[in-house]
């Protein structure tokens, strides 16, 4: 065969592949879907990434603090449940029933437990130990306090933390001297068979949240 054909016939070769090679690489770079891999792979990571972000970053709605201007002190509580301030004074006298106006009360209406705060003067020096037992006379006649106490604390304050059994539900207790003022925490149960243990979980999961604000 004469050069020069040889020569045409490797030109027309040549074009020929290389316009087979420009069809097959677009197809070679794309999925079944006609979309990049590359892009598939990040349009389907967003949603997650997103997700992830949001679920970090969302304010917690399980809890709401509760600030009493009669005795001075905020308190955070788990979501639902109720909270009203003291409208009177408490004397210290007596720990009263829960419904008295002495008390800041707060109840969580899906198992009807009761915590109340209340504080009253003291005079100087007023150890704790003193105002605890205090608090174990002033309880009422159907109650039996337990007969030792913990050590605890209550807003950064020294505390102790007894037990009472009572005929209408049992209690947690706990008491506390800060600025001149005896403090009484109680936690109560509306029933004397009520779950101990719970109740004594709820209110150590609320106690460390009290503060003073004066």
């Amino acid at each position: 065969m004469p050069s020069y054909l040889v020569e045409t016939y490797l030109r027309s070769l040549t074009f020929a592949l290389l316009a087979v090679a420009s069809v097959l690489a677009p197809a070679a770079c794309t999925s079944s879907s006609g979309e990049p891999p590359e892009r598939t792979t990040r349009a389907e990571a967003t949603p997650t990434t997103i997700n992830q972000t949001i679920s970090t970053t969302l304010p917690s709605a399980t809890v709401h603090e509760f600030v009493s201007d009669r005795y001075g002190f905020r308190i955070t509580l788990p979501a639902g449940w109720t909270a009203t301030d003291a409208v009177v004074d408490w004397t210290g006298a007596q720990l009263e029933g829960l419904a008295s106006p002495g008390w800041a009360r707060f109840t969580d209406p899906v198992t009807n437990r009761t915590l109340i705060v209340a504080a009253a003067r003291v005079a100087k020096g007023t150890q704790l130990g003193a105002w605890q037992a205090a608090m174990v006379r002033a309880a009422p006649a159907a109650c039996s306090d337990s007969s030792s106490a913990q050590e605890s604390t209550l807003g950064g304050e020294p505390a102790l933390a007894w037990t009472a059994d009572c005929s209408d539900g049992d209690a947690e207790k706990l008491a506390a001297v800060h600025g001149g003022l005896g403090y009484m925490m109680l936690f109560s149960s509306v029933t004397a068979s009520d779950d101990a243990e719970d109740r004594r979980r709820v209110f150590e999961s609320i106690r460390p949240s009290f503060r003073f604000t004066r």
